[in-house]
């Protein structure tokens, strides 16, 4: 559940093939995942999955497997 409502989000973010979002897809791999890309993502997660990550892991989240690990940390944590 949460591994697909993040691929969707990042697909639907960058405007690309949810074919293409894998969980070893990382920032930088596509020319959409840059760094305005990714603060997209973040919030984009954050609004529609009422999720707010910690200031200090914002710079972790690069990947599609980091990002997902982190969501479902937070979700199980409430």
């Amino acid at each position: 559940m949460i591994e697909s409502r993040v691929k969707e989000i990042i697909s639907r973010v960058l405007n690309v093939p949810l074919g293409k979002v894998t969980n070893d897809l990382s920032s930088g791999d596509i020319p959409e995942w840059d760094s305005v890309g990714n603060l997209a993502i973040i919030s984009t997660i954050e609004q529609e999955m009422e999720v707010e990550f910690p200031l200090e892991d914002l710079f972790d989240l690069t990947s599609v497997q980091t990002i997902i690990d982190e969501v479902t940390q937070l979700t199980t944590d409430v």
